[in-house]
Parts: C-alpha cells; sequence; structure tokens
C-alpha cells in the first residue's frame, strides 16, 4: 500500500509554482505531508520533541528552498524524505542510530505479526536492526514502515529501480541468514 506520491501529482505541482510566489501556498503541502514526515523521525528517534523539532526544521529548509525544487513529473513526497533524512544524519552525526517499531504497527501489519513478537521479546530483531548501516535501515524502513513503492524509494534514494530492488533482495537475504533461527522470513 503506497501513502499515494503519485495521486495527486498535478495538484502538488499547483501547489509548488503557488508556493515559488506566495509562502502561504506551501500549507496544503505542509498539511498532506506533515503526518508521515512527523511518523518516519519518530520512528528515528523515539523522542516526540526531538521529532517535532527535525519535522518543523525539514518543513522550514523545504519552503526555503521551495524556489529551487525543479518538478519532474512526480511528488514533492520524495524530496521532503530527502531533507528528513538530512536532518536526522546531521543531528546523529556523533550518537547512535535509533530505530523504534511500535507495537501498534506489528499488530496492524499482518506480515509482521505471530513470529515477530519473539523477536522483539527477545531483543534479536533491535540487535539484527542495529547492525544494518543508514542506507539498509533506511530501504527496510520505506519499504515495510513507510509503505512505499519501489519506485518512491528510488526516487527518494536517488538510485533507479532496479538498483532499490537488488538491494532489499540482498538485504532480505542477510537478514534471512541472521534471523534464520529465530523467524521464517
Amino acid at each position: 500500500m503506497s501513502i499515494g506520491f503519485e495521486h495527486s501529482v498535478d495538484q502538488e505541482r499547483l501547489w509548488i509554482e503557488q508556493s515559488k510566489i506566495d509562502t502561504k501556498a506551501f500549507e496544503p503541502i505542509y498539511n498532506k505531508y506533515y503526518d508521515l514526515i512527523f511518523r518516519f523521525l519518530m520512528r528515528r528517534t523515539d523522542d516526540d520533541t526531538l521529532a517535532a523539532d527535525l519535522c518543523s526544521q525539514t518543513f522550514f529548509k523545504a519552503l526555503s528552498n521551495i524556489k529551487k525544487f525543479e518538478w519532474r513529473g512526480t511528488s514533492i513526497g520524495p524530496w521532503l524524505y530527502q531533507i528528513a533524512s538530512n536532518e536526522l544524519k546531521k543531528h546523529f552525526r556523533n550518537r547512535k542510530k535509533i530505530f523504534v517499531i511500535e507495537e501498534d504497527e506489528i499488530e496492524s501489519n499482518e506480515d509482521l505479526k505471530a513470529p515477530w513478537f519473539a523477536l522483539i521479546e527477545s531483543n534479536k530483531l533491535t540487535m539484527v536492526l542495529d547492525s544494518l548501516n543508514e542506507t539498509e535501515l533506511q530501504l527496510i524502513e520505506l519499504k515495510y514502515f513507510e509503505q512505499l513503492t519501489f519506485d518512491e524509494i528510488a526516487v527518494l534514494m536517488s538510485s533507479n529501480l532496479s538498483t532499490v530492488k537488488m538491494r532489499l533482495y540482498r538485504l532480505l537475504s542477510k537478514l534471512r541468514v541472521k534471523l534464520e533461527d529465530h523467524v521464517e522470513i
């Protein structure tokens, strides 16, 4: 299930063009993406206040740089996620990365239910996620928690579609090996 970057691309294009002239026209973009960006940041920080600060900084930078945004026929969503990701990197440059999986996310996702609870309770999943590099962690998060399509992830990660699919396939194979004694993936 995609978050719908492609759903109202024409409407977004209009909002972007209007925002370049009048900053008040940025409001619909903010309203559409705030919760998504906040949730992305919250999952990585596990801190409401920090996630809100980084989210504010993300939208401030987006608004400040909207005139530089080049329309390429796709949603502004991946650009916003990229800004948020950069803000996270800047914040955590000298700190340990954080990744949070909320129990209600697992309960609402049939693919993550039953065997995953045991992994979470044993901290095995946390240990495996901690072993991933930033790009791998972002790929898992965007595909399975943000539920983006491969096309959307490719835009966000500035990669081509086949590269994203190959990276995810290799990453899932790596995870299978690390978790094979604990869960069937």
